[in-house]
């Protein structure tokens, strides 16, 4: 409900319930004073003056609530206090004017008991006080709109990829340059079951087979050993027997 509809809505009631608690207040004040002048235990008459009264109380409660247009309580507020008012100001005048020809006999009768006491100026100085707060102006603020797009997917489970893998799915990818086009590459040839990964690939990342990398570099060759020209060496040892038959001594 927009802003504008709360307010007019708030105004119709405020207009519905204004005649309703005041006759409320003075048919339920003129029953309860004739049963305390009687003091007839046996009447209706507290009881119907008491439950009109609550009436007028639990009406009093709802338009004066934080949950209703505060137009709901500006106008029986500013009704009763101008009411009370007039008794403060000028006493002879309302009560000459008190309503003879317009109120019946039992609500002119709770009119002219609690407008001298000053009830009514009361209750319309509490109304307009509950109508003034900022935030039963304002409109609610509803319920806070989706996303346009999707929420972020949730971050990858398990450890970081290794230098050089391809990142798990979901992560997002960050723009990298483009890079010139290589010449492909051979495919590994499958592992036998039960066959380790080699170290230097590292543990696998869930969802993703193992990243191929390079394995590590070899040490570099020993040189070869020289022959040792010492005196223990082979090549001064004297030829045998066929050596020197058919190739001599060289």
């Amino acid at each position: 409900m927009s802003n504008g509809a709360r307010h007019g809505l708030g105004a119709m009631v405020g207009l519905v319930v204004t005649p309703i608690i005041a006759a409320c207040l003075m048919y339920g004040t003129m029953r309860l004073s004739s049963f305390m002048r009687t003091f007839s235990l046996h009447g209706d008459d507290r009881w119907i003056g008491a439950g009109v009264m609550l009436l007028a109380a639990v009406l009093i409660g709802l338009v004066a609530g934080s949950r209703v247009s505060p137009l709901a309580s500006l106008i029986p507020g500013a009704v009763y206090g101008v009411v009370g008012l007039l008794w403060v100001l000028a006493p002879r005048w309302s009560f000459e004017h008190a309503g003879r020809d317009v109120l019946p006999k039992d609500l002119r009768y709770g009119y002219l008991t609690l407008g001298p006491l000053g009830l009514f100026l009361v209750l319309g100085v509490a109304l307009v006080v509950a109508s003034v707060a900022p935030s039963r102006w304002q409109a609610r603020a509803g319920m806070g709109a989706a996303p346009r797009y999707g929420a972020p997917p949730p971050a990858p489970m398990g450890p970081p990829p290794m230098h050089g893998a391809p990142p798990p799915m979901g992560a997002h990818q960050p723009h990298q340059p483009h890079q010139p086009h290589q010449p492909h590459q051979a495919p590994q040839a499958p592992q036998a079951p039960g066959q380790s990964s080699p170290p230097w690939q590292g543990t696998p990342q869930y969802g993703h087979a193992p990243a191929a990398s390079n394995p590590p570099p070899l040490p570099p060759a020993s040189e070869r050993p020289k022959p040792s020209s010492g005196p223990g060496s082979d090549d001064d040892d004297e030829p045998g027997e066929w050596t020197r038959m058919y190739g001599g001594n060289r």
